[in-house]
């Protein structure tokens, strides 16, 4: 599996009905791909490669980068801190992204206020 999946009610009751007591000490994510594996389900998987990342102080790992736009999902956020300095990357991205949008909307006004 990985950092950051979803799953689906089907397979959230089925892994509860289904221990596999031989996975419970691996990391959560590892576990749950695992599990998923041992008993043929989730067959649905999306690699998103690059857009995942380690929060960007972590040393220990491949995947820690500092941020960037293509960023969609970051991976061990320990502490509140951390959580912190994610939430305020994704919501500059966000302000950005509606600063442009609006920068969009009043040229198109102004065009059709022209014509």
């Amino acid at each position: 599996m990985g950092a950051g999946y979803t799953l689906s009610w089907d397979i959230v009751t089925w892994l509860e009905k289904n221990p596999m007591e031989e996975f419970r000490n691996w990391d959560e994510d590892q576990m749950i791909g695992a599990m998923m594996k041992e008993g043929n389900k989730g067959l649905n998987f999306v690699d998103l490669g690059d857009k995942v990342m380690d929060e960007p102080t972590t040393t220990d790992t491949g995947w820690s980068r500092e941020y960037g736009d293509d960023v969609i999902l970051v991976h061990r956020l320990k502490n509140i801190h951390l959580f912190g300095t994610a939430i305020d990357f994704f919501w500059g991205k966000n302000k950005d992204q509606d600063q442009d949008q609006e920068t969009t909307k009043e040229e198109n006004t102004e065009t059709k206020k022209e014509e």
